[in-house]
């Protein structure tokens, strides 16, 4: 199909396939939606608009954490108080992000390289993380936890201004409530300034700098998004970005496939797993997209 809007061609078939993809990561491991929403829009359909790309991608990521929020509260994997506190820093942070974004990085040229960039870094992060001695035996103590209680057994032991205690398979998290505040506003300027959902620094900051345990992380980033995307796509929409809305249905049809069957997939799969898969994906869009054009002039070697 042609579209108008874009001025390209657009398989269908492939665009719902992607979508179902799209769905599927961002629902299992919490991040890394936007990113590959982005991938598609660039890479496989060719769309031109940058500001455009960045709207699509941030209406996708939304259908999804509205359809994975839900699974992840039924199966107790949301830590509701971080994820709201999340959301209410997100607001500010959002706002900021997508005005500057609309203005100082309206065409590929510019946007590109710079979603590459943080893509890279937190995929090299992750990477670290994962392959941490100290961090697996961890991970492994966690998951063995998680098998023998059949269920999650988080608790909140108590909330105030100046701190936040839950506790968790026997082991107690406490930290201030800025913390998540911060973090949401920070993260927020990022992500909407690049048109992603923001999980992929949500992800990686909850579980390295708070010290979360992985199994709560996907779902109680998936919340605080939620407020995210409202935000900085409305946003988008009011500042002049356009969308293609037959584009704009079948990947919504696509992520919402993708969205269910992602919670029940993450239970079956461990940790160590996910996050690996995420960190290899992200590692080589983050390559092609800083040094990509690079490659190409040089070898003739497309790498995304």
């Amino acid at each position: 199909m042609f579209s108008e809007v874009f001025g390209v061609e657009i398989n269908p078939v492939v665009a719902f396939l992607w979508s179902v993809f799209v769905g599927l990561v961002f629902s299992t491991v919490g991040a890394a939606g936007g990113i590959l929403a982005g991938v598609g829009h660039i890479s496989v359909f060719g769309i031109p608009q940058a500001n455009s790309i960045k709207l699509m991608n941030q209406i996708l990521i939304f259908t999804s954490t509205l359809i994975a929020v839900p699974s992840y509260l039924k199966q107790k994997r949301v830590i509701v108080t971080v994820g709201l506190l999340l959301g209410i820093g997100s607001i500010a942070g959002a706002m900021i992000g997508s005005t500057l974004s609309y203005k100082f990085l309206p065409d590929l040229k510019s946007y590109k390289p710079l979603f590459g960039i943080f893509t890279l870094v937190v995929a090299l992060k992750i990477f670290y993380d994962v392959l941490s001695p100290k961090k697996q035996d961890k991970i492994k103590s966690i998951e063995e936890k998680i098998r023998e209680a059949g269920a999650s057994d988080l608790k909140t032991k108590s909330v105030s201004l100046t701190k936040i205690e839950l506790e968790f398979l026997g082991n107690t998290y406490s930290f201030s409530p800025l913390t998540p505040i911060a973090a949401g506003f920070g993260v927020a300027i990022i992500s909407s300034a690049l048109g992603v959902g923001g999980g992929f620094l949500l992800v990686p900051f909850m579980v390295s700098v708070m010290g979360l345990p992985m199994f709560l992380v996907p779902g109680t980033s998936a919340l605080s998004i939620l407020i995210t995307m409202i935000v900085s796509a409305g946003n988008y929409f009011k500042l002049g970005a356009r969308i293609d809305l037959t584009l704009l249905a079948i990947e919504i049809a696509g992520i919402v496939i993708g969205s269910f069957i992602g919670p029940h997939l993450s239970k079956v799969l461990k940790e160590k797993k996910l996050r690996l898969a995420l960190a290899a994906v992200l590692l080589y869009i983050g390559i092609g997209y800083t040094i990509g054009d690079w490659v190409k002039a040089n070898f003739g070697i497309r790498i995304v």
